[in-house]
């Protein structure tokens, strides 16, 4: 209380001078609790007012745009895809199908297609386990199955498959020969899908089918193979043909007892073979002669030779 009493005899000893800061003094003096200080008149309210008027100012802006923002946080998703829902960027929930609706400024949303997708393969130079070299293309069928995981474990879910399914046609490929890329496209078919569809289950991806569409080989090769072709019917060509005649020799042999039993049968058989000829349009001459005038000159032949091989022994002697 003495202090406060010497403080108060000061300031009416200083009031009648001509000080700056006696003004501040002042105020200080008249400051009441719970009101602030009385200066020039008037409440100064300082920093934290200020602050709580911005405060509120953003407040009121905030609470008016909320309205606005309620369209643009709505979607309503069709019967082919999902939402994956992330608040504050943590995985929250997975939106089926209808309308959606997402809190603004703390929820983001992506939404993917389920449906079937389809990914061409370029032409790819490849060689097979016999080191001959083919192009291949081929197509390759998958949709999302699981959203969420195709959202939270790839990026460019698209990307990574067509790589992944140009390596595994190119390692199946080169294991393979070209016969079975060929014969047997099916089963490489087959073996492509379960490799596909084992790599990409974690993403949330199936793999329904792939297609080799075509396979396109060297110049050489395909003369070669031509070649190989021609070859290979001639020989079934001459194969069939043999077993005609040995299917149409014992029939054959009856015909000829048959017709040796006549002579004139013989020559109409002849006969009928010579018009089968003429029919054909053809310069062909045929001049039909006995088998025994034939039978005559080789007798008469054989007489002669041995006749001159009696005088050679005679002047060898």
């Amino acid at each position: 209380r003495n202090e406060d009493a010497d403080v108060k005899v000061e300031m009416r000893r200083l009031t009648g001078r001509d000080d700056p800061n006696m003004e501040a003094i002042r105020a200080l003096a008249n400051a009441e609790p719970g009101r602030g200080f009385v200066y020039g008149g008037g409440f100064c309210t300082g920093c934290c007012g200020s602050f709580i008027a911005m405060f509120l100012w953003f407040i009121s802006i905030l609470v008016s745009l909320i309205p606005i923002t309620w369209i643009f946080q709505s979607k309503t998703l069709r019967n082919y895809e999902r939402a994956v829902v992330f608040r504050f960027g943590k995985f929250l929930c997975v939106k089926e199908e209808g309308l959606g609706y997402i809190w603004p400024f703390i929820d983001e949303w992506q939404v993917v297609d389920l449906r079937i997708q389809t990914m061409n393969l370029q032409r790819q130079e490849m060689l097979t386990k016999e080191s001959v070299t083919v192009y291949v293309n081929a197509v390759v069928l998958y949709h999302i199955n699981m959203a969420k995981a195709n959202v939270l474990t790839i990026n460019g879910a698209s990307a990574a498959t067509s790589q992944l399914a140009s390596t595994a046609i190119r390692a199946v490929i080169g294991c393979s020969e070209l016969d079975d890329l060929l014969s047997k496209r099916d089963t490489l078919n087959a073996k492509l899908q379960r490799i596909l569809d084992a790599e990409t289950d974690s993403w949330g991806l199936k793999v329904t089918r792939v297609e080799i569409k075509d396979v396109q080989l060297p110049q050489s090769m395909q003369r070669s193979m031509g070649a190989q072709a021609e070859s290979e019917r001639d020989r079934r060509a001459k194969v069939i043909a043999a077993e005609g005649e040995v299917q149409a020799a014992p029939l054959l042999l009856k015909a000829a007892q048959t017709l040796s039993q006549n002579v004139a049968s013989l020559q109409l058989r002849f006969l009928d073979t010579l018009r089968e000829i003429s029919a054909e349009k053809n310069s062909t001459v045929v001049f039909p002669l006995p088998l025994e005038f034939l039978k005559a000159f080789q007798s008469g032949s054989s007489a002669e030779s041995k006749e001159r091989m009696l005088l050679l022994e005679q002047k060898k002697d």
